[in-house]
């Protein structure tokens, strides 16, 4: 098995390059040994989707790292947009079991434009009322061989609607309380000889207000509906090159996207 970002690498924002699941698309291969493993990825895609929001519509190139220690995953990525429209950093921390995975990603986006804020006050700046930073806490639980449940909840940072009263006098850069985006997701799997296909429905609402705004659109819904396919176009003992295609449908937005990507892995391990 192997894991790490979701491509998500999902995933990835504070629209995050990685997406929804913590397990495909990973970059380190896990066994039951305390073996000290580490390995990189570079990863080229046709554009940034998100749990059916798209942080940048021009193609995206992102690189990630990580080390295993026991049962826990250190990890890094890093995305940019091939016309700089879109930057992004994130901090990846996570716990792994083979039924179950627990994460916490700290999404950091210099992005222009994704922020009321106009400016980036730094990559550490961990203000609510100024940062560009959010943090996602996941968890994913394997229920039969096929079959995953995912969670995800922004439980702090810019995850914060603009005040009532400042919407109104056109102030926008103050924030009000934090929304808890909540998204959860169900993942079915088909597995054939080199080549996967996934099928997922997510659902999104915000815990502050479950029938108002959440991160992902002004009304709770499902926001992530598609299929994904994966194909190992190169497989060795030191390289594994996959494409992946994958078609999202948001209901809320009546958007739907086709995107493409490919990735280099297993580029080093200890």
């Amino acid at each position: 098995m192997s894991f790490f970002l979701v491509f998500v690498f999902s995933c990835l924002f504070t629209l995050a390059q990685n997406e929804n699941n913590m397990v495909q698309d990973s970059i380190i291969h896990l066994d039951d040994s305390n073996k000290i493993t580490w390995d990189m990825s570079f990863t080229i895609k046709t554009m940034n989707v998100f749990r059916g929001v798209v942080p940048s519509r021009t193609p995206v190139y992102a690189t990630q790292a990580g080390v295993k220690l026991g049962d826990f995953i250190i990890g890094a990525y890093g995305g940019s947009s091939f016309n700089n429209g879109y930057v992004e950093t994130d901090l990846i921390l996570g716990y792994y079991q083979p039924k179950f995975n627990i994460r916490a990603d700290w999404y950091y986006n210099f992005t222009q434009g994704i922020t009321n804020r106009p400016t980036p006050d730094g990559f550490f700046d961990f203000k609510p009322s100024s940062t560009r930073g959010m943090l996602d806490v996941m968890l994913n639980v394997k229920l039969t061989k096929h079959l995953e449940f995912g969670s995800s909840t922004l439980v702090y940072g810019r995850d914060r609607g603009v005040l009532q009263e400042d919407a109104e006098n056109n102030i926008p850069l103050r924030r009000g309380e934090q929304r808890y985006s909540q998204f959860f997701s169900l993942q079915y799997a088909w597995e054939f000889p080199n080549a996967k296909v996934y099928f997922h429905a997510g659902y999104s609402f915000s815990w502050q207000d479950p029938s108002g705004a959440s991160f992902y659109n002004k009304k709770p819904g499902f926001n992530d509906i598609g299929v994904s396919f994966y194909k190992n176009i190169i497989s060795s003992e030191t390289i594994t090159i996959p494409f992946k295609a994958a078609l999202v449908f948001n209901t809320l937005s009546n958007d739907v996207y086709l995107t493409g990507t490919l990735m280099l892995l297993q580029l080093s391990k200890l």
